[in-house]
Parts: structure tokens; C-alpha cells; sequence
């Protein structure tokens, strides 16, 4: 009976690692609802940019496959605590911030990403991450580069974001001042401004909640599918 593990083992790895179809439709459907998404969907993510950043993601995103139907797709829970209830974002929240589950990430890394198990997959919707996602993605990986190599200053400013909430003193505002000059810095090099200023915040919120790892892996499986030849020069030799 052995042998019968060894045919049915691959079998069971590749259908854990499968997209669902669901993922995948939301992938093919992104080029579409860019064109279509009212001005309302942005206004209420209260974005101003609806081509930059995660906000304006999922401003379009929410209409092929939103938060209450992604946690039932994956079985789990996308946020342990936090303002974030019943499938709604409450990005207005002056304490707290969304603290997510790290098994919805690993569970988003393995299945999330249509391309990375499917190579049809991963050139069919090449286009779609060239022009809907590369920017933030590379945004998001550099941004976290660059604030995880000075520790000191990470867990500096971690204390006085948590002091700010703590006393309700505009706590969002005070990460986008940190970082400007890193955002100055990261504009000269290419990358967009807007993205890696609120790139630097977002991972504070996942070094306080601890999912940076969880999130970082998925990142990077994202960039390895689609983005391997930008991703290998990133990597220190």
C-alpha cells in the first residue's frame, strides 16, 4: 500500500496548493472593474488615489470577491481583532487597527495567488499583476526592506503609535510624517510615493499584530510568481 502514498501524496499537495475558482475570476475580472468601480467604492474605502495602495485594490476588488466571502472561501477568520466586523472595514477606528489571523495568510499564500502552482495560470494573468499589482508589490517589499533594517527605530516608533492610540491622537497621520523622507527617498529610485509611505506604516501594524512573517511570505510567493528577475536583484549577494 506504500506505493499508493507515493502516487496519491502529489496529487494531495498539488489540490491543497489550487486557487479556487473564485480567486482566479477575481484575478480575470480586475482589468474590468478598473473601468467600472464608481467613485462612491473609493469614497467610502475614504482613499484618494483609487489607483494606488490596497484601499484602491480593494475598492475594486470587493465586487468579484469581498471580505465576508473570502473568509468563507478560506475557512478562516481574515481578522482575530480589531475595528474590522461582519465582512465591513472600519478605516475610521481612532484606537485600534485590524489585527489578521496569520492562518487566513498562509491560507491567501498558498491559494491567493492563481499562477504560482498553474503555469497556464501564471501567463495568462501576467498582464493583470503588470498593470494592477507590480507597483504595490514592489512598493510593499521594499518599503518593509527598508524599515526592518533598523530595528531600533522600528520598535521607537511602535511605542509612540501605541501611545497615540491609547490617547486617540491621530496615530495614522503620525506614521505617514515618519516616513516621508524614506517615502522622498524611494520616489528618486522609481517606486511610487504614496504606496511606500503607507507601505512603512502597514508594516508596523503587522510587526505590533505579528503577522509581518505571514505577510511578507506572501509578498514574496506574489513576486516569485510573477516579479522573479525584479525580485532576484533585490536579494543581497
Amino acid at each position: 500500500m506504500r506505493w499508493m502514498l507515493f502516487l496519491i501524496f502529489p496529487l494531495l499537495a498539488d489540490a491543497a496548493g489550487k486557487s479556487p475558482k473564485e480567486v482566479v475570476a477575481l484575478w480575470r475580472a480586475l482589468p474590468k472593474l478598473a473601468k467600472d468601480t464608481p467613485g462612491k467604492a473609493y469614497r467610502e474605502l475614504h482613499t484618494w488615489l483609487p489607483n494606488r495602495g490596497l484601499r484602491g485594490l480593494y475598492a475594486k476588488a470587493q465586487f468579484a470577491l469581498n471580505l465576508a466571502q473570502l473568509q468563507k472561501l478560506s475557512g478562516h477568520k481574515i481578522f482575530g481583532t480589531g475595528p474590522h466586523a461582519n465582512g465591513k472595514l472600519n478605516l475610521k477606528s481612532p484606537d485600534d487597527f485590524g489585527h489578521y489571523n496569520p492562518a487566513f495568510l498562509k491560507w491567501l499564500a498558498s491559494h491567493g495567488i492563481p499562477g504560482r502552482t498553474d503555469a497556464k495560470l501564471r501567463k495568462e494573468l501576467q498582464p493583470v499583476y503588470d498593470k494592477f499589482l507590480r507597483r504595490t508589490a514592489r512598493g510593499f517589499f521594499v518599503a518593509h526592506r527598508n524599515l526592518m533594517a533598523n530595528p531600533a527605530r522600528l520598535k521607537k516608533i511602535q511605542a509612540e503609535y501605541l501611545e497615540r492610540l491609547d490617547g486617540r491622537k491621530a496615530a495614522g497621520d503620525f506614521l505617514q510624517e515618519q516616513f516621508r523622507a524614506d517615502a522622498d527617498r524611494l520616489d528618486k529610485a522609481g517606486h511610487d510615493w504614496y504606496e511606500t509611505n503607507v507601505a512603512h506604516g502597514f508594516w508596523v501594524r503587522r510587526a505590533l499584530d505579528g503577522t509581518a512573517d505571514e505577510c511578507h511570505a506572501l509578498l514574496t510567493a506574489l513576486l516569485q510568481t510573477h516579479d522573479a528577475a525584479w525580485l532576484k536583484k533585490q536579494t543581497p549577494r
